[in-house]
């Protein structure tokens, strides 16, 4: 079973990490992706107003990354 806020897209499992920065009321872009047992973090510079909207915001990047959307975000050796 998948971590809570857990999405799983094509058979990879995405996980936001997204952490508050201190004294900020932002929230981050960080997530990992998983495909079976191996891993990768990803982050980003994008911020965001709530907790549920990085949780958004880590999905839709980590599909992007899947969908090999992203320039210099690979997962190919994960397969």
């Amino acid at each position: 079973m998948p971590p809570l806020n857990s999405l799983i897209y094509r058979g990879w499992t995405i996980t936001p990490r997204t952490f508050e920065i201190r004294g900020s009321h932002q929230w981050t872009l960080d997530l990992v992706i998983a495909y079976r047992t191996k891993r990768r973090a990803f982050s980003g510079p994008t911020k965001f107003p709530t907790e549920q909207a990085a949780i958004r915001g880590c999905h839709a990047f980590g599909r992007r990354i899947i969908d090999g959307r992203e320039p210099y975000c690979s997962l190919e050796d994960l397969l």
